[in-house]
This record gives structure tokens, C-alpha cells and sequence, in this order.
């Protein structure tokens, strides 16, 4: 049933993000996820190893002046912006190839200056982001050898065995996109980025003729080839997203038919599905473009549509379809009821957010006054990393309750039930900044 505002929502198992929902529905019709939507697992359900606890722990590490924990701890929503604007660093060479002269015009000189360094710049963003790719791609690989391992040893219990099989395919499919959209694409585009900008450089003494047949090879063919093979592998993945999407597109409006679960998932889906369409065919089009760029100027004509295009998608990923999630670590039972539940405290939680967020923790929590309630909603939603880093950057409230910050802080949830009450205040007030 709907929830309401006298609904109780620290009683919910769980605490799942948006996302998180979803992505346990981002799957095939006949996959183990549609078919737990689908009423295969009784409502009871079996356990599904995800984090729900009603305590936590954890270690922060002072760096730079900040406290951030120690390791990271849950795949992150951290695609970073500045990697949607490396189609645009793949035009940074439009001035080496449409002045492709000799002598090379002044005011080119000063074009190609500018294309190469603003290319060479975007390289670093993509690099950094194949890092940033890299920690959630080794968090996911520990989650799978985790979650393999206890498909072995509830080998014979199938409802379980259904339930952890779910879990794995959201791992696989989020593997697939650190994969694909983020490490495959940095490196190729980002490596071509490098090459392009060299190129250009090299352009400027375009005099010497083998070093303006180099920088015609560099910010040609040379160059745009990582963006081209790129564009290929994206449009076949993008493809394998939007049909993964448009079959649990089917399972939802067979099964959920009304409502406001059915209403959120069927604009996310669609969502994603935009995006997977408009993200291969960017791929595609700026890829062969790319290598028209090499002997054609009207190559950037079709490049500019891609460029905008590619942007928007980065946006689109970045505040519409990524999410934050902690790894499998706990039991929690999974079934139809639970995961339509789940999709309803989202929408009771958003609406909140949305009409009343300065009071939103008067809603959500039934007795807002009581520490121990607020910390275990929230331990449960998954908010305990963020309230503990605003915890720590208020240093006087900190040094009240730790004593000399060190360069290293474990904080306990079980800890902060027990502070003195002058305290409670003011984490009341750092709780209600991190729901908010």
C-alpha cells in the first residue's frame, strides 16, 4: 500500500537509493530480477545479500585538511563532467586540417595553439576519470567473488540461489558500463586526444615538410582512430542497454499496470533509454566525422551536433540515471512486496523532499528528536559516510565528542547514541543537512 505521512519509514528494510531500486529492476523479462517482479519468490522472499543495518563503523583519514574515509566503500556516481567535452577536444585540431598550408597563417598559428592545448587539457580529465572508474571497477569485482561465493554455499537453496543471481546481474550490468562508458572510452578518446593535440602543435611548424607530414598523420587518421573504434563498441553496448531497458519496460507495464511505482519506473526507463539511444548514435556519427575531419572541413559540420550531444548525455548520466550504492554485505529479503515498498518510500520520500525539505526530517523520522531513531534512519539509508564527513568538518562539535581530532577517525554509529545532550542539537541539525 501507498505510504503516508504517518507511514514509518525507519521501520523499511533497507534504504535504497533511487537508483539502487531501479537498477534491481534494470534487467531482461526473463531474467532472475523479472521474475522476482514477476511474484517467482513468495512474499516472505529469501535474502539477498545487500547492506541493512542498524549499525555502522567507519575509518576517515585526514587529506588536504578534509576527513574522507579511509577507503572507499561503495560504487560511486563520480563520472566526472569535464569527460563530455572530449568530443569536442577530438575538434581541437580543426585548425591544423582546415589551414592544412604552407606558410601557415598567423592567426592559424594562434588557432592551433589554442585547439592543442584546450585538447591536451580534456586528456587529463579523461585520465582521471579512468582512475575514478578503476576503485568502483575493483569494488565490483569484490562484490561478485563475494556474492559467487555464497551462490556456492546456498547452492541448494534456489530461492536464494534466484535472489543472489538477481544481485549478480545488476553487477554485471554495472561492470559493463565502468567498462564501456567510462575506462574504454577514457583511454581511447583520451589517448586520441593526446595524439590530436600533439599533432596540431606540430602543425604550427607545418614549414618543415616531415614534420607537417607528421602532424598530418597525428591529428588525422592517427589520431581520430581511438574515437572511431570507440564509437563502435559504445553504439553495440548502447544498443545492448536500450534492449535490456525496453524489456523490463515490457515486465513493468505488464505487472505494475498503475501507480505511482509504475509512473517512476516507466520515466526512468525512458530516460535511460534516451540516453542509450542518443549516446550510441553520438558515438557512431562522431566517429566517422572524426575521420572526415582528416581531408574534409565540412567534417566539423557533423561534428557539432555530437559535441552538444555528448554533453547533454554526460549530464543526463550524471544527475538521471548514476547512482551511489554500498557493496553486498548483509542479508535483506527481496520480493515483489518488498521491492514495490521500496519504490513507494522513494516516491513518499522525494515528495517530501521536494514540498517540505528544511522539515523533510520531521516526516521521515517518526520521533525527529530522538537521536537514536535519526541515526538509525540514518545508518539504514545509507547516509552514514555523509553525516560523519559534515560530522568531522564541524570541528568544534567533533572535538566535544572525540577529544584531539587525529589524522585518523573511526567514528561508530553506537558511539553517537550516547553523547551528552548539549550535543544533540546540533547533530539533529547535521542529520537534517544530509537528508536534505
Amino acid at each position: 500500500m501507498p505510504l503516508s505521512t504517518t507511514s514509518n519509514p525507519v521501520s523499511m528494510s533497507g534504504g535504497y537509493t533511487k537508483g539502487e531500486v531501479i537498477e534491481l529492476g534494470d534487467g531482461p523479462s526473463n531474467s532472475a530480477i523479472a521474475k522476482t517482479l514477476a511474484g517467482s519468490f513468495p512474499d516472505s522472499g529469501p535474502r539477498l545479500l545487500v547492506p541493512v543495518s542498524t549499525s555502522e563503523r567507519i575509518t576517515f583519514v585526514a587529506r588536504k585538511g578534509r576527513y574522507s574515509p579511509a577507503r572507499q566503500r561503495k560504487l560511486k556516481n563520480s563520472l566526472l563532467a569535464g569527460v563530455g567535452y572530449l568530443e569536442l577536444a577530438n575538434a581541437g585540431d580543426f585548425a591544423a586540417n582546415v589551414w592544412n598550408e604552407i606558410p601557415v597563417p598567423r592567426f592559424a598559428m594562434a588557432l592551433m595553439a589554442i585547439g592543442g592545448t584546450f585538447t591536451l587539457i580534456m586528456s587529463y580529465f579523461a585520465f582521471k576519470d579512468v582512475q575514478l572508474s578503476w576503485r568502483n571497477m575493483l569494488l565490483l569485482l569484490e562484490e561478485r567473488r563475494y556474492l559467487r561465493e555464497q551462490r556456492v554455499q546456498h547452492a541448494q537453496d534456489t530461492q536464494t540461489v534466484c535472489a543472489l543471481d538477481c544481485h549478480l546481474d545488476v553487477n554485471s550490468r554495472e561492470m559493463g558500463a565502468e567498462l564501456t562508458d567510462r575506462i574504454g572510452m577514457d583511454i581511447l578518446m583520451g589517448f586520441g586526444a593526446i595524439l590530436v593535440g600533439i599533432g596540431t602543435f606540430m602543425a604550427i611548424g607545418g614549414a618543415n615538410p616531415g614534420v607537417h607530414q607528421a602532424s598530418n598523420l597525428l591529428s588525422g587518421y592517427i589520431g581520430n582512430g581511438p574515437t572511431a573504434l570507440y564509437g563502435t563498441i559504445n553504439a553495440l553496448w548502447s544498443a545492448y542497454v536500450w534492449r535490456r531497458a525496453q524489456r523490463h519496460e515490457t515486465a513493468r507495464a505488464r505487472i505494475l499496470k498503475q501507480g505511482t511505482v509504475n509512473r517512476l519506473l516507466r520515466d526512468q526507463l525512458y530516460t535511460v533509454k534516451i540516453h542509450a539511444a542518443m549516446n550510441g548514435m553520438t558515438g557512431v556519427v562522431a566517429g566517422v566525422a572524426s575521420l572526415i575531419t582528416a581531408t574534409m572541413w565540412w567534417g566539423y559540420i557533423v561534428l557539432a551536433p555530437c559535441i552538444i550531444s555528448s554533453i547533454f548525455c554526460n549530464y543526463v548520466w550524471r544527475h538521471r540515471i548514476g547512482y551511489d550504492r554500498p557493496l553486498a554485505q548483509q542479508p535483506l529479503e527481496l520480493s515483489r512486496v518488498s521491492l514495490v515498498e521500496e519504490l513507494e518510500f522513494i516516491v513518499f520520500a522525494r515528495r517530501i523532499l521536494e514540498e517540505a525539505p528544511s522539515d523533510s526530517l520531521l516526516k521521515l523520522v517518526s520521533n525527529p528528536k530522538s537521536i537514536a531513531l535519526v541515526i538509525d534512519f540514518i545508518v539504514k539509508n545509507n547516509l552514514f559516510e555523509a553525516f560523519c564527513i559534515r560530522l568531522l568538518e564541524d570541528t568544534t562539535l567533533s572535538a566535544a565528542l572525540f577529544g584531539t581530532l587525529k589524522q585518523e577517525m573511526t567514528v561508530d554509529s553506537n558511539t553517537l547514541l550516547m553523547v551528552d545532550e548539549p550535543s544533540v542539537p546540533r547533530l539533529l541539525e547535521i542529520a537534517q543537512t544530509v537528508i536534505y
